[in-house]
């Protein structure tokens, strides 16, 4: 089917009924600037549904219910239920809207905490919202190239009205199982022990406060974030100085240690020998330290 586009000064919209992706498609969207009074409905979707109004004022009814809606006011329609919006008949209202479905849709809106119990938010990310329905207008041409950016800026909207959501939690939001995080940390680690980074370094990366992610990473490693980011480093340095020539202080900068008396120091702590006595002994070193495990 071919898409529906209408551009004019008043009045964009763009249905693009193909549906490429199971997990989350763009159905349709559009921005309108209404006439006073100007009303839709009752009428019943097949798709989710979400209004963002831009300036003005208006009313929204579903399941009984009546809502007085204004600027950076957005309100969900569920598929398959009957509502009705009608713009205020002196100040009316200019919104944009969003069509969707798929598997993952009803879950990013209550990401966003928008459901049958919160019909209505409040987002002040307004310049990203209508950038985002302006691109996805701006790429009617059904091309495969157009698919894509339409679908990504779908991902890009839906990101802004979640984003702005946790930023306005009074709790961190943690979206993830532990693992998943403890995974990300674990492999940032990976990438960069080589690096002066620190505990921040990673929760940051993540996207998490420190604590927590001390606290998940205890859980799942059964250590310290800390302690596991020493035992690795000092692990690669045992390996390079029994299979390198390298110096004491080019393995210390190697395993994020820039300073070479700190590297020695505390691989002794742990170990009970100085690098370079562990280089020029054999026998297997055991790690003495089981702190923080």
């Amino acid at each position: 089917m071919k898409p529906k586009y209408t551009n004019s000064a008043r009045y964009k919209c763009l249905e693009y009924l193909k549906k490429h992706s199971v997990d989350l498609y763009l159905s349709y969207c559009g921005m309108e600037e209404c006439d006073p009074g100007h009303f839709y409905g009752p009428i019943a979707r097949s798709e989710y549904l979400i209004h963002y109004i831009l300036s003005g004022k208006g009313m929204y009814q579903v399941d009984g219910k009546t809502y007085q809606l204004g600027k950076n006011d957005a309100f969900i329609i569920y598929p398959d239920e009957i509502t009705f919006y009608q713009a205020d008949k002196d100040n009316p209202w200019t919104y944009i809207w969003v069509g969707f479905g798929g598997a993952k849709a009803e879950s990013c809106l209550n990401y966003a905490s928008l459901n049958k119990d919160n019909r209505v938010g409040v987002f002040k990310c307004k310049d990203e919202l209508l950038r985002c329905v302006k691109g996805m207008l701006n790429a009617s041409k059904l091309t495969y190239a157009n698919d894509l950016k339409r679908e990504g800026f779908l991902f890009m909207f839906l990101s802004a009205l979640i984003n702005e959501n946790n930023s306005n939690e009074l709790h961190n939001v943690h979206d993830y199982p532990y693992q998943i995080y403890v995974e990300h940390a674990l492999e940032f680690i990976d990438h960069n022990y080589e690096k002066d980074i620190k505990v921040n370094d990673i929760a940051n990366y993540i996207g998490i406060d420190r604590s927590y992610l001390t606290n998940i990473f205890k859980k799942i490693m059964h250590i310290s974030p800390q302690q596991y980011l020493i035992n690795y480093r000092l692990e690669k340095a045992r390996n390079l100085l029994k299979s390198t020539n390298l110096s004491i202080s080019e393995i210390s900068e190697q395993v994020g240690y820039p300073d070479p008396l700190s590297f020695s120091k505390i691989f002794k702590m742990y170990y009970k020998i100085s690098p370079t006595e562990y280089r020029n002994q054999s026998d297997v070193l055991v790690n003495a330290s089981k702190k923080g495990e």
